[in-house]
C-alpha cells in the first residue's frame, strides 16, 4: 500500500507493503492454493500484454471439466462451501455468465456481475453475498478494487493474470478483517501456460523474494511465510 500526499509534492509519503501489513494484524492472513485445471494454454497467442481474451474465453467458456475440478477443489478446501462468501475473476462476460450457471447447477448458488449489471443489481448481488443467499459472484474487471465487503472469505482465480498489479488487487479483494473470518482462502485454477507467461511475478509480489530465493522457496513449499498464511501448489501446478 502506497500513499501520495499533494503535501509533499507528489513524492510517496508513507508505504506500507503486503508483508508487513499482514505482520501487524492489519489483514487477514490468507491460504492460498494453487491447482491444476488441465488446460493448455501454451498454444494461444501471446500478444504484448498477454493472451487474446477471445481465444482464452472460447477455451473456458463450455468448458464443463474444468468446473469440475473448481467445485472439487472447493469442496476440499472449504470447510462449509454454503457459508463462503466468494469472488470469482472470470476472462469475460460470457465466461462469467457460464460459470455462475454451472456453480448454481453444481449446488454452489452463483451471480454473474459484470459491466452489464446495472448498479440497483450490483448492490442487491452484493447484499446477497453478504446474507448468503448466494455463495459466489463470478465477475470480469469490476470488482479489483473499490468494492467494500469485508467478509469476503474466498477468492476464486478462474483466468491467467501476468499483472502482479491486477493479481494483488484481486487478491486485497479478500483480505480485509472481519468478524468471523479467519482467514482469506485463495483457489487459482492453473494450466499448461504459454512459454512467455511470467507466472513468477505474483509469487514475487506475494513473498518480496528475488527470482532465486523465490525457486528456493518453491522447492521448500514456502517455510518463511507470516503467521496464518500458507501456500500450497500441487505437484503438477508447482
Amino acid at each position: 500500500m502506497v500513499r501520495t500526499s499533494p503535501y509533499f509534492d507528489g513524492r510517496i509519503a508513507a508505504e506500507l507493503r503486503l508483508w508487513e501489513a499482514l505482520e501487524r494484524g492489519l489483514l487477514a492472513p490468507f491460504q492460498y492454493f494453487g491447482v491444476p485445471d488441465g488446460t493448455d494454454l501454451s498454444h494461444l497467442t501471446w500478444r504484448r500484454g498477454g493472451y487474446e481474451q477471445a481465444e482464452l474465453e472460447r477455451l473456458y467458456t463450455g468448458n464443463h471439466a474444468r468446473v469440475g475440478m473448481l467445485v472439487r477443489a472447493i469442496e476440499d478446501v472449504v470447510a462449509d462451501p454454503g457459508r463462503m462468501r466468494a469472488l470469482a475473476f472470470c476472462v469475460s462476460i460470457a465466461h462469467a455468465r457460464f460459470m455462475a450457471e454451472q456453480l448454481t447447477a453444481r449446488g454452489i448458488p452463483a451471480r454473474a456481475v459484470t459491466a452489464d449489471t446495472d448498479w440497483t443489481d450490483r448492490r442487491n448481488a452484493l447484499q446477497a453475498l453478504r446474507e448468503r443467499h448466494v455463495n459466489v459472484l463470478c465477475t470480469v474487471d469490476l470488482f479489483n478494487e473499490g468494492i467494500d465487503l469485508p467478509e469476503i472469505d474466498t477468492v476464486l482465480l478462474l483466468r491467467p493474470t501476468e499483472s502482479a498489479t491486477v493479481f494483488l488487487q484481486q487478491l486485497g479483494r479478500g483480505l480485509r478483517i472481519a468478524d468471523g473470518k479467519p482467514c482469506l482462502t485463495v483457489l487459482d485454477m492453473i494450466g499448461a501456460q504459454h512459454r512467455k507467461f511470467r507466472f513468477d511475478l505474483r509469487f514475487r509480489a506475494l513473498t518480496g523474494a528475488s527470482p532465486r530465493e523465490l525457486e528456493r522457496q518453491i522447492q521448500e513449499g514456502f517455510p518463511r511465510l507470516p503467521a496464518g498464511c500458507h501456500i500450497h501448489l500441487e505437484p503438477v501446478a508447482r
